[in-house]
């Protein structure tokens, strides 16, 4: 029960930072009143801030999770792969629909659990992601992408054209807030009606906001995409990959090509083996300086069936394994892992790193039906403080450079403040 939100004072989020309020706020979600206690668990760092409805009405928040802005005020989410909502955390249920077509190319890997093409601007103010033109009802593309940002009006803002002799912009990586990015050119030429083939596909790391190509990355010049099946897809080969942006303002990008390849802006790439080259499911998010990566693994039971026409799933046997893992991207050398054993089949969302670079988030396995989420340490994987997910198929990350938490789940945003940690 949010008891502790009626109480005669609240941890309330104000002008970025965390005050005592009184008398408490008004909570604009009086069903999920009744049935949450979204309260830490245990003695922590942690305090709950606040707690915000939307009226979400999507059915694929698992493809398109739901990403809080930095300051902690609003919240923006695909549907669909062609509209982009965005409302106000206490804007009483208003969203602004931006009508952003990314349809086959929403992620730039070939992994559905792979990051969607958009993220909020360091500022807060407005969204990065792209748009295309695509035919009806086919949705094969008639267009490249192209890179645009939101305008508080509902209107999309095209950026410069980003062009690559390799072919047209297929995918998108955002790698920071202020535009920069990793693409792909010409990788998706079977998606565009009338078809077409690029021999010389390139990832490429791009200004955006400039309309710049930074630095380019042959599809040829990575031993594991060297020769590819006859007939395969470029991209089918990138399964997932993660970016950030260095201190020095460089980007660098761990692509998973089945070997880790850890490209870096002006450098020549190098190769990692991948523990996890196997494996379907992967998410991974990098640190801030670049030098380590958070993966989250897809844990299943063993023997799992699932049946057609909504029937659901039945788990198998049981498995212990390792959930979440933090590798370094000099040696691939696992530098902590959390184990857990599964009894049943869930899915857990991407883990998050801290702006800072202090603490991680990482979805466990859920205690008497109820998901639970991990404060972690990124300095030794130690479990700091744990918190429940305000429902089943949930999302989460920082916000305030690293001073707060959010968790969103059916609507429902809740918010933490981290500030008062030591």
């Amino acid at each position: 029960m949010l008891r502790a939100l009626f109480a005669a004072s609240l941890v309330l989020w104000s002008s970025g930072r965390a005050v005592l309020a009184a008398p408490p706020p008004r909570i604009n979600c009086v069903s999920h009143q009744l049935t949450l206690d979204l309260e830490p668990l245990g003695a922590g760092p942690l305090a709950l801030a606040a707690v915000y409805c939307q009226e979400i009405r999507s059915s694929t928040l698992l493809r398109s999770a739901p990403v809080v802005s930095p300051d902690g005020r609003s919240i923006a989410y695909f549907e669909h792969d062609t509209v982009l909502r965005v409302a106000r955390l206490d804007g009483a249920r208003v969203w602004t629909d931006y009508q952003a077509d990314l349809g086959t190319f929403a992620r730039f890997g070939s992994e559905s659990r792979s990051i969607p093409a958009f993220t909020w601007a360091s500022n807060s103010q407005f969204l990065w992601t792209a748009t295309h033109e695509s035919a009806r009802p086919s949705g094969f593309a008639k267009t490249e992408m192209r890179a645009v940002q939101t305008a508080e009006d509902g209107r999309l803002q095209p950026l410069p054209p980003l062009q690559h002799a390799a072919g047209p912009l297929d995918a998108l990586l955002w790698a920071d807030g202020d535009g920069l990015a990793v693409g792909q050119f010409g990788t998706r030429g079977g998606f565009y009606r009338p078809e077409h083939d690029d021999p010389n596909p390139a990832f490429a790391i791009v200004d955006a906001a400039r309309g710049r190509v930074l630095d380019t990355l042959p599809f040829a010049a990575v031993e594991s995409l060297h020769e590819r099946p006859r007939g395969t897809p470029p991209y089918v080969l990138v399964r997932n990959a993660a970016a950030t942006t260095l201190p020095d303002g460089r980007v660098r990008a761990l692509l998973s090509l089945r070997q880790w390849v850890v490209w870096t802006q002006g450098e020549t790439p190098r190769t990692v083996p991948d523990p996890y080259a196997d494996e379907i499911g992967l998410r991974m998010v990098l640190s801030p300086d670049g030098s380590r990566v958070l993966v989250g693994r897809l844990l299943r039971t063993e023997g799992s069936v699932c049946y057609r026409a909504n029937y659901g799933c039945m788990p198998g046997r049981a498995v212990e394994g390792v959930l979440a893992a933090v590798h370094d991207l000099g040696t691939g050398r696992a530098l902590w892992t959390i184990r857990a054993t599964v009894t049943a089949d869930y899915e857990f969302p991407t883990p998050a790193i801290s702006q800072n670079g202090r603490y991680a988030l990482v979805g466990l396995v859920p205690a008497d039906a109820r998901p639970l989420i991990a404060l972690v340490s990124m300095d030794d994987g130690k479990i700091v403080q744990t918190f429940p997910a305000p429902g089943g198929d949930y999302a989460m990350g920082f916000v305030l450079g690293g001073r707060g938490v959010w968790t969103h789940a059916y609507g429902l945003t809740a918010l933490y403040d981290l500030s008062g940690a030591k």
